[in-house]
């Protein structure tokens, strides 16, 4: 196999002299010969040699040919040799005729088929290479103007306007940026507004892509139709539509256009001077080799349940908290390992049940193999998760504490829920950052006394309005403090229901009769405000309310919602979704390095579907995320602020 590429390769950089033709490949099948494959394609076996030299001592099974069209163009100039050429990734027309120092004019000449439907990977391609000497009547100085004509590109002079990029020109041309900075060196630093720039002749010119209406994403190296589609947040159908020179085939350098709006709606998407700036990815930068072991951990009571009797199961399921959280973590982490094998990554996963108790996760542990096994996810509570890590940290193997915020004190874990400390902490920078010029209100009572100073510390023009004795405020004292021509942020500081209440229903009065902009802000959202007997959803819409969160609500068309829905027949649960996002964020670090420790080492942050990973390590203990959404009561939904 190692001989036959080496002759393959060997085929495909050797120049040969032929007539302009298209090329197809051939995989030779049982039985097949020479003369029967010579036949199929009507054709002189010898034909097939001149390309095929290995040939002549017979084809194998499953060989590769290079089979030349029947329909051959005569060669009308006897100074015309042709190189056979396979395009590969990231080429351009442009980029193949300037390597070989000759048109893009004279390979579509040459090549029916592109020029009909255009250039795609894998293409094998007739390259002429003109012969110098002169031609019959013509000119010493003719002559000169041919072989230029043969040995430059056309250029045409473009000037730049205002609002315009490289990014948008590479599109429009049909150029990668570094094929746009090769022919201009002048513009690596950037474009100026009136500087006159060399762009390839086109029969039609086409017309500028717009940075009002669309960013610009730059294609790299070994990222897929699936890992594209992921990142962007588009369909397969949705960019091709966009860009239909993907139907070729995606290639490394090509230059995207993505609609402003859709950007907007992608958190994960960061763009700078309209243009989607990459950070590290995973699995662009994975290792196709590493082989991920696994094993997922979690309270399925096996032993507690009548496996014959459907209605006791039902039953059980309704009622046990814990394996109700189980069941709908496994489906979520069932459908990662599916999203990552069709990524083309090898798992072995094996699941344990560990019981929910103590004891039974004891013998969890000493019941099964971890040998090779690189990470665990799961048990739920941390009493369990404080059992596995213990036992397993002397042979290395991280675990993954999945739902509960309570710090297990060992070097192997991942805690993945953020600490509440931290969400206070990313609420303040934000207040800090953004409040500075609102009209700011503190509203706390007596057990927020630590969180009002601090607020006060760093929002030096704010009003502290205290709530009256027995937790609540009189409208007509905070009207003045409402002022009507300056947005008001009130931040709200309490775990009491009934000032929550009562300041939700006042502030959200202002908001709607007299037109006032009031924006409610805590930076601890407990379960109180979910009261819906005493807390009106529409009161805290109409106050915009922001709180920090770890995790985000998912939109109905999210992927992974369709999907979910369309396997199960039911919407997925936060469980099921934290399931997947935390399952796939294991995996996908997996396939980049099988030590863990390495991914944390990168300062890469991870968004999923309604969960971002930011892990950090402690000085004496285990890792932490620090990956806080700050969100936003938008209407009837709950938006990420950004």
């Amino acid at each position: 196999m190692k001989k036959f590429l080496g002759f393959f390769l060997v085929i495909l950089l050797t120049s040969c002299s032929a007539t302009a033709q298209q090329y197809k490949s051939h995989k030779v099948s049982r039985g097949e010969t020479l003369e029967s494959i010579a036949k199929q394609y009507d054709i002189n076996p010898d034909d097939i040699i001149k390309l095929n030299p290995e040939a002549r001592r017979g084809v194998r099974r499953n060989s590769m040919l290079i089979i030349p069209s029947k329909s051959i163009k005569p060669a009308t100039d006897v100074n015309v040799t042709f190189t056979n050429h396979k395009v590969r990734r990231k080429e351009t027309l442009y980029g193949i005729a300037k390597k070989y120092g000759i048109t893009e004019k004279d390979i579509l000449k040459y090549n029916e088929k592109v020029a009909k439907e255009g250039l795609k990977k894998g293409d094998r391609i007739a390259i002429p290479q003109f012969k110098k000497g002169p031609a019959k009547e013509e000119t010493a100085e003719n002559n000169k103007e041919e072989e230029t004509k043969n040995t430059e590109p056309s250029f045409e002079i473009y000037t730049v306007k205002a609002k315009e990029t490289k990014w948008g020109i590479a599109h429009s041309y049909g150029l990668t940026i570094e094929e746009l900075e090769e022919i201009n060196p002048e513009i690596k630093d950037g474009l100026k507004i009136g500087q006159e720039i060399k762009l390839p002749i086109r029969s039609e010119k086409p017309a500028i892509v717009s940075v009002e209406k669309y960013v610009f994403y730059d294609v790299k190296p070994k990222q897929t139709m699936y890992t594209l589609t992921r990142k962007l947040g588009f369909s397969e159908d949705e960019l091709i539509l966009l860009n239909p020179a993907l139907k070729d085939g995606l290639k490394a350098g090509m230059v995207l256009k993505i609609p402003i709006a859709k950007t907007e709606e992608n958190t994960d998407l960061e763009v700078i001077d309209a243009v989607i700036v990459d950070k590290f990815n995973f699995l662009e930068n994975a290792n196709p080799e590493n082989v991920s072991n696994i094993v997922i951990m979690l309270p399925f009571k096996l032993d507690e349940m009548d496996m014959d009797s459907v209605s006791q199961t039902k039953e059980k399921l309704k009622k046990d908290k814990l394996l109700g959280y189980a069941t709908d973590f496994y489906t979520g982490s069932l459908m990662a390992l599916d999203s990552i094998k069709k990524l083309g990554f090898s798992v072995n996963v094996k699941v344990i049940d560990n019981g929910g108790k103590k004891g039974t996760t004891r013998t969890a542990i000493t019941e099964n193999d971890f040998t090779d096994v690189h990470a665990v996810i799961g048990p739920i509570l941390d009493s369990n998760v404080d059992i596995v890590a213990s036992e397993l940290k002397s042979d290395g193997i991280s675990v993954f504490s999945p739902l509960t915020n309570k710090e297990v004190k060992h070097r192997n874990v991942f805690q993945t829920i953020p600490d509440k400390k931290l969400l206070e902490k990313k609420m303040l920078e934000f207040l800090k950052k953004n409040g500075q010029d609102k009209n700011v209100i503190i509203i706390a009572d007596k057990t927020k006394a630590s969180i009002k100073a601090t607020l006060q510390s760093i929002l030096p023009n704010h009003t502290v309005f205290n709530p009256e004795k027995g937790n609540y405020i009189k409208p007509a004292l905070i009207l003045p403090h409402l002022k009507q021509d300056m947005e008001t942020w009130v931040v709200l500081e309490t775990d009491d229901l009934s000032l929550i209440a009562n300041v939700t229903s006042v502030l959200n009065s202002y908001a709607t009769t007299d037109k006032r902009k009031i924006v409610l802000l805590t930076t601890n959202k407990s379960s109180k405000y979910d009261n819906s007997q005493n807390i009106y959803y529409s009161h805290l819409a109409n106050l915009n309310f922001h709180y920090p969160s770890i995790d985000k609500p998912s939109s109905l068309e999210n992927k992974f919602v369709k999907e979910y829905k369309a396997l199960y027949g039911i919407s997925p649960s936060r469980i099921a979704t934290r399931g997947f996002d935390i399952t796939f964020d294991v995996l996908v670090r997996l396939v980049y390095d099988q030590n863990l420790a390495k991914s944390v080492r990168t300062g890469t942050e991870t968004n999923y579907v309604e969960n971002k990973f930011d892990y950090r390590k402690k000085t004496f203990g285990g890792f932490f995320n620090q990956g806080v959404y700050i969100v936003r009561y938008d209407g009837l939904d709950v938006k990420e602020v950004k």
